[in-house]
């Protein structure tokens, strides 16, 4: 059996840089380019790589290339009040009509304690923690969810009835972590079964069935007709409660922007988004918020664990330790076969391609 390939190590800087050159050649604007790079980047550092710079040029550049993406979108308000409003994204990247539309519900926030933002006609917009964090510097706690692709089976059902929809929650705390909670509301998300795809893995029984619902353990066997299987799993383990959540966030996200449900819109090309922000002072003093967050994680690391488990993690702890040390040192982790895409896109886009260094 052939050895996986090892991760190539990648320059932050030079990674960036390169985002921003392919997605400037295809007509996005200098400023959305970095935000866009930085996303992905960050899902990268935190550890998310299901949803960072793997998906850059065989997902972004194909559907900017294709006209799926708005590379220059008229994002707007259509309806508004003091703590609420409607956004159409005009298909623009997900990561800059998000990013716009976090930004508005935590100017509601400063003024009213509580802002909500619905978003509809966007596309993919990366990892949702991003934007749920963006609160955490103005002292509010931030809420992001979005809808994905239909494709995840009801419980019961063998069949892609339901969005991939994912919901974000952070909140400051006194430590230096924030907590974070970053989730789809299926098993796992579909990225996970394309790194194991990439990998050559299989998958654990449990999170995916193919199109006879049954049991799914190869990864490359999902589609065209596969479906991954609720948070819960079967009825017998609690799948109700991940399906209950997934149109959670379809009403949320689809039903509140006008948009529509990922149960009406089979697509991947576009997605619902709905994001909030509160201003924890708007509630309590700052102070004695993070004095009751404090007794919470207090508690949680003094609680008696397995033999062999270390202590208690909060959400958001690992991936904090993590982006920290990967800043430090300077790169991240990409796949082999990742980066020759780069290297092919690079050349088709005629860009130099630097990121590492040729045998």
């Amino acid at each position: 059996m052939t050895a996986p390939a090892q991760d190539l190590s990648v320059p932050i800087d030079k990674l960036l840089t390169f985002a921003e050159a392919i997605l400037h050649r295809l007509d996005v604007p200098a400023e959305d380019a970095r935000l866009t790079a930085r996303v992905l980047l960050e899902a990268d550092l935190r550890g998310i790589e299901s949803h960072g710079m793997a998906h850059l040029v065989d997902f972004y550049m194909r559907r900017l290339q294709g006209g799926h993406i708005n590379p220059r979108p008229q994002i707007r308000a259509t309806s508004e009040t003091a703590s609420a409003a409607t956004v159409d994204g005009d298909r623009g990247l997900g990561f800059v009509v998000g990013h716009h539309a976090m930004e508005r519900a935590i100017e509601k926030a400063r003024e009213t304690g509580v802002g909500i933002v619905a978003v509809g006609n966007s596309t993919h917009y990366g990892a949702g923690a991003y934007y749920a964090m963006m609160a955490l510097e103005h002292g509010m706690i931030g809420l992001s969810m979005t809808t994905g692709g239909r494709l995840m089976a009801p419980p019961g059902s063998r069949g892609r009835v339901v969005g991939l929809n994912v919901l974000s929650v952070a909140a400051p705390t006194p430590r230096e972590f924030p907590y974070v909670l970053d989730m789809a509301t299926s098993v796992v998300a579909a990225g996970k079964l394309e790194i194991a795809a990439r990998r050559g893995q299989p998958i654990p029984e449990g999170w995916a069935v193919d199109a006879d619902g049954r049991p799914l353990t190869d990864p490359t066997k999902l589609h065209p007709n596969g479906a991954l299987l609720p948070l819960g799993g079967t009825p017998a383990t609690g799948a109700f409660k991940g399906f209950g959540l997934a149109l959670m966030v379809d009403i949320l996200c689809g039903a509140l922007s006008g948009f529509g449900t990922s149960a009406e819109i089979n697509s991947v090309r576009t997605a619902a988004h709905c994001f909030g922000a509160l201003r924890i002072d708007a509630f309590q003093p700052m102070d004695v918020y993070l004095e009751r967050m404090e007794g919470m994680i207090a508690a949680l690391k003094q609680a008696p664990t397995q033999e062999g488990a270390g202590e208690v993690r909060v959400p958001g702890e690992l991936e904090h330790a993590l982006a920290q040390e990967r800043r430090a040192a300077g790169a991240v982790p990409l796949h082999p076969a990742i980066v020759e895409g780069y290297r092919a896109a690079a050349e088709e886009r005629g860009i130099v391609f630097d990121l590492v260094e040729t045998p």
